[in-house]
C-alpha cells in the first residue's frame, strides 16, 4: 500500500495485526528474537499492548521532555565542542549525529555514559541485516537484556530521577509492569530510538545542503527550526524495508480482497509522498513544513511511536545549535557521492556527512 488515505486506513484496521510472537515460519530472523521477549510487549496488539503503552508512557510524558531541552543542549554544545576544537572536515555522522541521541537515552535511562559505546556496539550488530551472522544478532540481543536487567536491580535499590526508576514505580490500578516488561521497554528505547534518530538528523541536515536558498532561510528566520524539521523528515527518511501486517480474516480493502493470513505493506515513507495528498511534496519549502503532523514519520495509530516528542527535540536541538554554532556549514565532497547504508534496519542513514564551516 502506498497511498496515503489507504496506509493510515491500514495502520487502524482491526483485521491487520503486527503480533510477532505469533508462530509464523515467515517472519524469518526477526521471529528469533521474539525468542527473549516475554510477558507484554510493544509487538503485541490489543489491550496487552494497549495496557503496556499506557504504563509506559506515565513517565515520558511531553512536560519530561521539555524538562530534557536543557540537557539535550548541553550534550549537544559538548559535540559541537569537540568538532570545532579537532577542526574541517567533520563527519557529521560519527561526530553528532550517532553520539547525541545515544548519549540523550543512556542520560534518559539512567544508564552511565562509558557504557554508551557497548550499546553501540551491541546495536550495530542488531541493526546490520546481511553482513553480521545471526547468532552475532543474539549474541549481541541477549547481552544487552542481560546488562539491562542487572541494571534494573542497581535501580531498584538506588532509584533516581531516570525513566527505569519511574517504570519500576508505574501504576495503573493493580497492574504494574513486571522486570521483563521494562528491561523489553528500555531495549525498545535504545534499539528504535538511536538509529532512527542518528538517521533522521543526518538526513535533515543532508536535506538543507541539497536546498541552498531554504538553508539560507532556515539562518535567517531560526524559528522556522521546527517547520523544517516536520518538512524535512517528511521527504528525506524513505526507505527500503517495511512493516510486514498479518491479516487475521478475510476482508475486502480497498478493492482488494485480503485472504487471512496474507502480508500487507504499508510503505508509510511512499505515503508522504502521495501527490493527493502531498501535491508538492517533491520541493522542499520549509515554512509549510508546519501544516500538520509529520504523519508517518513516526507510525501512526495504536502503535505510533512512544518517543516521538522526545526524537522530534532531539532532531530540532542539534539542527538548531549546528546552524547556530557553524554559520558557514556547508558540504566538504559532492553530496552526490555519498553513500547511504542499505543493509540496516529500521532503514537507511548516510554512512558520512563530511562538512566544513
Amino acid at each position: 500500500m502506498t497511498g496515503y488515505e489507504e496506509v493510515r486506513a491500514a495502520l487502524n484496521h482491526p483485521q491487520l495485526g503486527r503480533d510477532l510472537t505469533a508462530d509464523d515460519p515467515h517472519m524469518g530472523v526477526e521471529a528469533s528474537l521474539t525468542g527473549a521477549l516475554r510477558d507484554r510487549t510493544l509487538l503485541l496488539d490489543g489491550p496487552a499492548h494497549a495496557q503496556l503503552r499506557r504504563l509506559a508512557a506515565k513517565p515520558l510524558t511531553a512536560g519530561r521532555v521539555a524538562e530534557l531541552r536543557p540537557r539535550i543542549r548541553t550534550l549537544t554544545h559538548r559535540l559541537l565542542d569537540s568538532i570545532e576544537e579537532t577542526g574541517a572536515p567533520a563527519d557529521l555522522v560519527s561526530d553528532l549525529a550517532f553520539p547525541l541521541p545515544l548519549a540523550v537515552l543512556c542520560d534518559l535511562l539512567g544508564i552511565p555514559a562509558d557504557d554508551g559505546p557497548a550499546f553501540r556496539r551491541w546495536a550495530d550488530r542488531m541493526t546490520t541485516i546481511e553482513a553480521v551472522p545471526e547468532e552475532e544478532t543474539l549474541t549481541a540481543l541477549h547481552t544487552m537484556f542481560g546488562y539491562l536487567t542487572e541494571h534494573l536491580e542497581h535501580k531498584r535499590a538506588h532509584p533516581e530521577q531516570d525513566l527505569l526508576s519511574a517504570w519500576l514505580t508505574a501504576q495503573e490500578a493493580d497492574d504494574r509492569l513486571t522486570d521483563m516488561e521494562i528491561v523489553q521497554l528500555a531495549f525498545s528505547v535504545l534499539f528504535a530510538g538511536y538509529e532512527s534518530t542518528a538517521a533522521a538528523i543526518s538526513a535533515c541536515v543532508y536535506g538543507l545542503l541539497r536546498q541552498p536558498r531554504q538553508l539560507s532561510l532556515l539562518r535567517t528566520s531560526p524559528e522556522l527550526v521546527p517547520n523544517a524539521v516536520r518538512a524535512l523528515m517528511r521527504s528525506q527518511l524513505a526507505t527500503p524495508y517495511y512493516r510486514v501486517l498479518l491479516a487475521r480474516g478475510d476482508f475486502q480493502f480497498a478493492g482488494v480482497t485480503i485472504k487471512r493470513g496474507d502480508g500487507v505493506m504499508p510503505l508509510t515513507w511512499a505515503a508522504q509522498r502521495d501527490p493527493v495528498r502531498f501535491p508538492a511534496a517533491g520541493s522542499l519549502d520549509i515554512r509549510r513544513g508546519g501544516e500538520g503532523p509529520s504523519d508517518f514519520v513516526f507510525g501512526h495509530g495504536p502503535h505510533a511511536c512512544l518517543g516521538a516528542t522526545l526524537a522530534t527535540t532531539m532532531v530540532e536541538t542539534a539542527l538548531a545549535e549546528l546552524l547556530l554554532r557553524l554559520p558557514g556549514l556547508h558540504p566538504a565532497v559532492p553530496l552526490h557521492t555519498l553513500s547511504w547504508h542499505t543493509d540496516r534496519f529500521p532503514g537507511g542513514g548516510l554512512q558520512h556527512l563530511a562538512v566544513r564551516w
